[in-house]
């Protein structure tokens, strides 16, 4: 039978979306460097052309911007009071969005919006299109479908985005089997543990370097590090120490990342006026670098759908036999050429002049 792990390596999450820290990195400064010059090549064919270019955003101040937009994601989400799954998944489509794609070459304010429509779809939650731009100041129904191939695209159509938050509800009921640790404590580290599930590896790249059940276990061990020491002892019981001490220098390595952004940062950092004041410089900065190709999606989009309804170049007429053995005859000489080929008693066969009114030829 398959192991959880090996089912887990053979989804796209795994095989598309799992990146080493420094491949990541690396990803992120090849996007930057493409868009930088794009953008300059498009800046300069500008008519007028734009001179002096402006300044780029640096790979760190688009991985800023993007934690900040994956947050005002989740707000949206939230605004709609949308399932813990969907608002993840959004969240994950964003910033999956922007590992190939950069910010300065696609709107965040834009893509977010799709992202959560789209996210919507693709956790099997309906909701009507006119309703979701009701709710959202300056939207339209088609900005938000503008983006969508895009985004699928960019997402490279892997839909399935495997969270972590099942893999709680089985921790926390494998521990009640145990029966070893009392109910409340339990009810508290479950609340706190998706707490911190439904937030910080979301503004954060875990899903890109660790596992659901890795994401899960330093969730609840940044809650209760007890609880998971006994799940672990429980589960690897009788199995090489070294082999328990390398699971938990992963898990250490997800704490670790997972502490930088604590559940508490949503409120007390991301609505305070220092976060606005960290934001503006960035965001006047990007609206100065912008792809003007595509900053606005709709007529992106509009583009791309009268191209393949424009008509097609009229072909050249077909050659006529005279075109193509020679001059073409007029109808004096096409008669003239009749009354020789009569004179002379046939086509070069010697069949009488009557013959060539027999529908099938003269005499063999």
């Amino acid at each position: 039978m398959a192991t959880e792990d090996a089912r887990y390596r053979q989804t796209s999450q795994y095989r598309l979306w799992s990146f080493s820290p420094t491949q990541l990195a690396s990803v992120r400064e090849q996007t930057n460097s493409l868009a930088r010059t794009n953008i300059a090549n498009r800046l300069k064919a500008t008519s007028p052309p734009v001179d002096p270019l402006p300044d780029f955003l640096t790979p760190e101040e688009e991985l800023t911007l993007l934690t900040f937009y994956t947050v005002e994601t989740l707000r949206a989400a939230t605004h709609f009071k949308l399932s813990t799954d969907i608002r993840a998944t959004a969240a994950i489509f964003l910033r999956r969005f922007y590992t190939t794609n950069s910010i300065m070459t696609y709107p965040p304010t834009e893509l977010l919006k799709t992202c959560v429509f789209f996210a919507c779809k693709a956790e099997g939650h309906f909701m009507r299109l006119q309703k979701f731009v009701d709710e959202l100041p300056n939207t339209t129904g088609e900005s938000v479908l503008a983006a969508e191939y895009v985004l699928c695209q960019a997402i490279r159509f892997a839909f399935d985005v495997k969270h972590p938050f099942r893999a709680l509800d089985g921790a926390i009921m494998e521990l009640r089997r145990y029966a070893v640790f009392d109910e409340d404590r339990l009810n508290h580290a479950h609340m706190s543990a998706r707490g911190v599930l439904k937030f910080s590896p979301l503004v954060t790249d875990a899903y890109c370097h660790f596992t659901p059940s890795q994401i899960m276990f330093a969730a609840l061990a940044i809650t209760d590090r007890e609880l998971v020491e006994h799940m672990l002892d429980q589960v690897m019981s009788g199995q090489d120490p070294a082999e328990k001490e390398k699971v938990w220098a992963v898990i250490g390595q997800c704490v670790e990342m997972l502490q930088r952004e604590p559940p508490e940062r949503f409120e007390n950092y991301y609505r305070s006026p220092e976060c606005s004041k960290a934001m503006k410089p960035l965001i006047r900065k990007l609206k100065k670098c912008r792809d003007p190709d595509r900053v606005d999606l709709v007529a992106l989009q509009r583009a791309r759908k009268e191209a393949p309804t424009q008509k097609p170049r009229a072909k050249p007429l077909a050659a006529k036999d005279g075109d193509v053995f020679g001059s073409a005859l007029s109808e004096k000489d096409r008669d003239a050429k009749r009354r020789r080929v009569v004179e002379n008693g046939g086509g070069g066969g010697g069949a009488p002049p009557a013959a060539l009114n027999d529908p099938f030829g003269g005499a063999l």
